[in-house]
């Protein structure tokens, strides 16, 4: 049985025409944008700004047949989270507002090389966000969490390199919640669908 498994997985393997592996890293950005929130302690829905900034770095594997190839990746990032509301219908001063966020993501893309050195892909992603705080305090209601995306862009490879602009969204309700442990003065945290862009270079290996 043994033996029927690794010859079944040595077939899977050749079947790709090309192998390759490398490492990657950018930064991950979106300013301003308006989304609307569902907010608990008032049982209504506002508009509020939502900007996230930061850096990702990782590796990555790529398997290719013919023009079509899929492509984990294996990534650590570290956004700063920053909401903008407006004051006349919550207490901000209750409310995280400003946090940074550590999280693992495990994009997995499936792609088609359009002509030459283009390519375009899209696939689920896997995040586990590992720890957020706010104040140097953690926000417990915000970590150890696993939550399913989507990512999707373009990519140019140049030789060893490739740039990729991406876009990537999380299925999660634009909500501020009460805490179950409390930060301080803080009582209330916000979680959004997680839009953002992403801007990387991989370097092949």
């Amino acid at each position: 049985m043994k033996k029927i498994n690794l010859l079944f997985l040595i077939i899977s393997l050749n079947a790709f025409s090309q192998f390759e592996y490398g490492v990657k890293g950018g930064i991950s950005f979106n300013s301003n944008l308006n989304i609307n929130s569902k907010i608990e302690s008032i049982d209504n829905s506002i508009n509020i700004f939502e900007s996230r900034n930061g850096q990702h770095i990782g590796v990555f594997l790529k398997l290719s047949i013919t023009d079509f190839f899929i492509r984990p990746e294996f990534i650590y990032s570290k956004i700063k989270n920053s909401y903008d509301i407006p004051y006349v219908l919550v207490q901000t001063q209750n409310v995280v507002t400003d946090f940074d966020q550590y999280k693992i993501d495990i994009p997995v893309m499936l792609g088609y090389k359009v002509f030459g050195f283009v390519n375009i892909f899209a696939g689920p992603r896997f995040e586990f966000i590992k720890n957020v705080s706010y104040d140097n305090i953690d926000v417990d209601d915000l970590k150890n969490q696993y939550r399913l995306g989507l990512q999707y862009g373009l990519g140019l490879k140049f030789g060893k390199f490739e740039i990729d602009l991406r876009a990537e969204r999380g299925f999660s309700e634009n909500e501020i919640n009460f805490m179950k442990n409390q930060a301080d003065i803080k009582n209330q945290y916000i979680t959004s669908q997680g839009r953002l862009y992403l801007l990387g270079v991989s370097y092949y290996l």
